[in-house]
């Protein structure tokens, strides 16, 4: 597919109106999305544009959070995990491990741990409450996992309505965003529009086990991270 015959079919897609959902539940709009353009997976085969561009689509009024990737920050190691478990993890009488960290953390204020983020020239910084920390990622780091996972995407969003109990979605507007922006993804942590994610626990045996750091965002600003946006329809 060229970018010529997506808007050609993004296009024939908006002027259908409101389409009843492929699925029920928050999925049901990319599903229908994906349905209606012909595609069988998450992204859309894009020769000019690397290859691929992920599909994004989300409903207008959504306020929730989807995951970018996953990045463990730096130094790398096991050192690093049990820093963070010995000093802020907790314990839950029901699971019987001995320390587990599951926690957002944002950049206005500290977390229910006692863990926020620091935005810095060129790396995004862990900081404990009354305790220091050498624990950030770089520049370079999140920009290659950013090109990795989405080095192009297609965002299409779309109005709602419910009839009879079902959900239908008009796919009435979109866009192509194209290059990576760490300077914007900078302000985006800087204003909580992305926030970061722990995952991790000591087993019974003493061993870590880190489920990956996963970093988030609002899904109705995810647009603001690219540097070039294109309009579709």
């Amino acid at each position: 597919m060229n970018l010529q015959d997506l808007k050609k079919k993004l296009q024939a897609i908006k002027n259908m109106g409101f389409i009843k959902t492929h699925r029920k539940g928050d999925t049901g709009i990319g599903k229908t999305l994906e349905d209606m353009l012909g595609i069988k997976e998450n992204n859309i085969p894009f020769p000019d544009i690397d290859g691929i561009a992920e599909l994004k689509a989300y409903r207008k009024d959504a306020t929730s959070m989807l995951t970018l990737f996953t990045l463990e920050p730096l130094p790398k190691g096991g050192d690093r995990d049990r820093t963070l478990l010995d000093g802020f993890g907790y314990s839950k009488r029901d699971n019987g491990r001995s320390k587990e960290l599951h926690s957002t953390l944002s950049c206005k204020k500290y977390n229910n741990q006692g863990l926020k983020l620091s935005v810095e020239k060129d790396k995004i910084r862990v900081i404990g409450k009354n305790r220091k920390l050498n624990i950030y990622w770089d520049m370079e780091s999140i920009s290659s996992k950013f090109h990795a996972k989405l080095p192009a995407l297609v965002y299409v969003k779309a109005e709602r309505k419910m009839l009879d109990g079902d959900e239908y979605f008009h796919f009435n507007e979109a866009y192509l965003l194209t290059d990576f922006d760490f300077e914007k993804f900078k302000k985006m942590v800087k204003k909580d529009a992305i926030v970061v994610d722990f995952r991790m626990y000591y087993r019974s045996n003493g061993s870590v086990r880190n489920h990956g750091t996963g970093f988030r965002v609002k899904i109705n600003k995810l647009y603001e991270a690219f540097k070039n946006k294109t309009r579709l329809i």
